[in-house]
């Protein structure tokens, strides 16, 4: 009798928890939100957003990836030393505030300015200076310091972090790097490497044989004097 009663109580514990689950349930309460409905309608309260992850995840430690501001491709319309100024913007990603009212984009390149040819299309990945504003990009990776000022044993953990590709470069429209040489603008200007050095040499040659010159006629000179300095030896009669 007694263990009859046992069971009994014990099935009627689980059977009021299982009910208390059941309504409780965030499940339950899902639906009987969503089971609201005008006309038939399911009617959703709120949405949530699902936000995408990256495709390289960045594991923890390691220094966040920068990202370009602005990503277009654009005709090369004019440069000077250190600047390029594209037209023609078509833009792939990024702020497309950044391009003027009259349709063109000013890139500061430093150096590798002077391998960007006029009229050229290139694919563009350019970061936005926070305090300037001045957006700049390059056409080779920026060198890896090994050493530097750095103290050793700062920087060193044991998180082995993923090696971005750098998306602040400039490309050719098919994605290649832009094949530039330091020889190429000097080849192009062979008329300039020619003065350079024929005109110092003929400056040089034309020192030594004026020197030359003059010291030929000194020694002239010289012994011109020293003629006329001497007496005149009268011969016996």
């Amino acid at each position: 009798m007694f263990e009859r009663d046992r069971r009994l109580s014990l099935r009627c514990v689980l059977l009021a928890t299982s009910v208390f689950v059941a309504v409780h349930s965030p499940t339950a309460v899902a639906q009987e939100i969503d089971s609201e409905s005008d006309d038939g309608a399911v009617v959703v309260s709120d949405t949530e957003t699902v936000t995408s992850l990256p495709l390289v995840e960045v594991p923890v430690g390691c220094e966040p990836w920068q990202l370009a501001d602005v990503v277009f491709v654009g005709t090369v319309a004019a440069r000077d030393a250190k600047t390029v100024r594209f037209a023609d913007i078509i833009i792939r990603s990024g702020d497309a505030s950044l391009v003027t009212e009259v349709g063109t984009i000013d890139i500061r390149f430093g150096y590798d300015a002077q391998y960007v040819n006029e009229g050229e299309t290139y694919l563009v990945g350019a970061y936005q200076h926070p305090d300037l504003g001045i957006l700049s990009s390059k056409l080779t990776e920026s060198p890896v310091d090994f050493a530097g000022d750095e103290i050793v044993g700062v920087s060193e953990n044991d998180v082995v972090c993923p090696d971005p590709e750098d998306p602040i470069m400039t490309l050719n429209v098919d994605g290649t790097s832009v094949d530039f040489s330091i020889i190429d603008p000097m080849l192009s200007e062979r008329s300039n490497i020619a003065a350079a050095l024929l005109v110092p040499f003929t400056i040089v040659m034309g020192v030594i044989f004026l020197l030359a010159m003059l010291r030929l006629s000194s020694q002239s000179l010289f012994a011109s004097l020293r003629d006329l300095r001497r007496p005149a030896r009268h011969r016996p009669e």
